[in-house]
């Protein structure tokens, strides 16, 4: 069991630190951001990297019975200058520039204080696993703060598998001895699989037993495994 494992079984942990990385999708020429809230006003450094302290507040990650979680990140949309000056907007204006940041990975790294710059394990820094969301819209927008809601790589919702009939039969749109069939052999059969001289009555009974007879396995475009289709 690693150091971080261990230290999450103590009685007193020591401090979570979450860490966030901004990342656009590939052809868009933005750097990745990296923010924290877990600084108390100062930068984290993890790893080698600078977290800029930011306002973040991220909840909802935990995994429920009731399907895959939608995380809610509300991130700061004031900046303050080194001079002290104020500058509001800062993430809308990326937002519209970007359609909404829809898409845009999301990085979020737990880790403890002890295993950032600064903290007596930090030449060894482990983390709990990465975890990787996507922004899937812009929930609200008062000014001061964003909020996006988030979404898992591997969540389908709202997603059409593509429009193609699986059956274990073989599709319609294979052709036989066409281009997709690929079968020219001599051996001609009728569509119940049984041998015939007569070039008329050589038809394929779209069934797996059909390409095995005429040694043409490779190319069967049916789903053997489905037992039945509406």
């Amino acid at each position: 069991m690693g150091v971080i494992h261990a230290e999450k079984q103590k009685l007193v942990p020591n401090a979570i630190v979450q860490l966030f990385e901004l990342r656009p999708p590939p052809g868009v020429s933005v750097p990745a951001m990296r923010f924290t809230a877990s600084g108390n006003g100062q930068a984290v450094t993890f790893q080698g990297l600078a977290y800029e302290a930011w306002a973040i507040e991220a909840k909802g990650f935990e995994s429920s019975q009731k399907g895959a979680p939608r995380p809610k990140l509300s991130i700061g949309n004031v900046a303050t200058l080194s001079d002290g000056r104020e500058v509001r907007g800062i993430f809308t204006a990326l937002v519209m520039q970007h359609q909404g940041l829809v898409g845009w990975q999301l990085v979020r790294r737990v880790t403890h204080s002890k295993f950032c710059a600064g903290g007596e394990l930090a030449d060894f820094p482990e983390m709990y696993p990465e975890e990787t969301w996507l922004i899937n819209r812009r929930e609200a927008d008062n000014g001061d703060a964003i909020t996006f809601e988030l979404r898992s790589r591997l969540d389908l919702a709202g997603k059409r598998a593509p429009g193609v009939l699986v059956t274990r039969y073989c599709p319609a749109h294979v052709v036989y001895r066409g281009a997709h069939c690929g079968y020219q052999g001599v051996a001609m059969f009728d569509a119940r699989e049984q041998p015939v001289t007569d070039p008329r009555l050589d038809k394929c009974g779209k069934r797996l037993a059909s390409c095995r007879i005429r040694d043409n396995l490779p190319h069967y475009g049916g789903c053997p495994g489905m037992r039945r289709y509406n």
